[in-house]
């Protein structure tokens, strides 16, 4: 009895035993199910839709200011606007970023279509492939810390970007548009030193060029630094080895400095530049500098406000920001003031975004227009941003 009881025992012991195995075989085989990747894991893909309504104190009217980068004059808007020039409704921007990150290679794509390009680029960049595409490189991580980005990016410079909805204010300053690189062509390396530190470096065609017109690139260096979720610092630099003078490689000597402040629901965000360039004709070398404040807050988590404050100057007025009786002035000043609504009335969801906004403006001189198309030193924008999107 006792020797056929133990047997049972054993015939029990095994057959639990063996139901163990074949769960954990199953759960092992689910596991790596799971686990297992496709190529597709890492792609991502986000579109957005920009648009605004604005009311002029110029009424479009009057004629612009000089474009410098293109030769052309503007068809509405000053020089400094960037992507708000219009009186009554218009479209700045329709985009869709394309990336795909892998563990080591990576590749990412910017199209935007809509008034905004031609504004981004200060031309018509059709003739160079590149009208819609306002990022396009590929990317390698030969070790966890470092990163390498060759092609066409985004500058590592300045605190705004041209995509509304992730700045504290609708509008962009006039520091972005008028003394800020928007984009470069070639190698762009992120090392991340320590989780405070970092540091960007750049070998590129210059500013905002598809094509080395020089044979000689500009080299650019920034130092992040994070010490906590409460402060960030960036302290960049970018130097043209063979500048040329006038309005070509203008970038000679460019300092930027950006810092934010956070504290719960409020931020405040610090920018500023100072640019020497070689003036043409052998000239006393000239310069241009600006400095932004912005300070915003959440007040909910559907409802914020923001505004901006900036002064800039320069020197030789090279980019025709004002006029005395008709005339360029030999010196440039301005001063803009911004005050921004920000609603997301999709609950829990960033998806659309409404921001109201009022935007004052003084120059040095009578670089303005009026309703009655003459001369002022004022200048006002009201406007109403709308964006749709599925990106952060």
């Amino acid at each position: 009895m006792m020797r056929s009881t133990f047997r049972s025992l054993q015939a029990a012991a095994l057959i639990s035993s063996l139901c163990l195995g074949v769960t954990s075989l199953t759960q092992a085989q689910d596991a790596e199910e799971q686990e297992e990747e496709h190529w597709y894991d890492g792609l991502s893909v986000g579109a957005f839709v920009d648009a605004y309504g604005a009311l002029r104190s110029d009424r479009n009217s009057g004629p612009r200011a000089p474009n410098p980068m293109s030769g052309q004059g503007s068809p509405v808007g000053y020089f400094h606007e960037a992507y708000v020039q219009a009186d009554g409704f218009a479209l700045a921007f329709a985009g869709t970023d394309i990336s795909y990150s892998g563990d080591q290679f990576g590749a990412t794509i910017s199209l935007r279509f809509g008034p905004g390009v031609n504004r981004f680029y200060a031309a018509d960049m059709g003739i160079f492939g590149i009208d819609n595409v306002t990022q396009a490189f590929a990317t390698w991580k030969p070790f966890s810390k470092l990163t390498l980005d060759f092609g066409q990016f985004s500058t590592i410079y300045g605190a705004e970007v041209a995509e509304s909805w992730r700045n504290l204010n609708y509008s962009r300053g006039g520091l972005y548009y008028a003394m800020q690189p928007f984009w470069h062509t070639g190698l762009r390396a992120n090392l991340a030193i320590t989780d405070m530190f970092a540091l960007n470096a750049l070998v590129v065609n210059g500013v905002n060029n598809a094509f080395e017109n020089n044979k000689s690139p500009s080299l650019g260096l920034q130092a992040l630094l994070t010490p906590n979720d409460a402060f960030f610092l960036a302290v960049g630099y970018l130097g043209a080895l063979n500048p040329r003078a006038g309005g070509e490689g203008l970038f000679h000597n460019f300092f930027d400095v950006v810092a934010t402040v956070t504290a719960g629901d409020f931020k405040l965000i610090l920018n500023g530049d100072y640019n020497m360039y070689k003036a043409a004709g052998g000239a006393d070398s000239e310069n241009w500098w600006g400095a932004s404040v912005a300070p915003g807050y959440s007040f909910t988590s559907w409802f914020g406000a923001a505004a901006r404050v900036e002064y800039l100057s320069d020197s030789a007025n090279l980019w025709g920001m004002t006029k005395t009786n008709g005339m360029l002035a030999n010196k440039a000043s301005l001063v803009t003031l911004t005050g921004t609504l920000d609603f997301k009335p999709v609950p829990n969801s960033s998806a659309v975004v409404l921001r109201p906004e009022f935007r004052y403006e003084l120059a040095g001189d009578q670089y303005f227009y009026n309703g009655d198309n003459e001369s002022d030193d004022k200048f006002w924008t009201a406007h109403l941003g709308v964006v749709v999107t599925s990106m952060k």
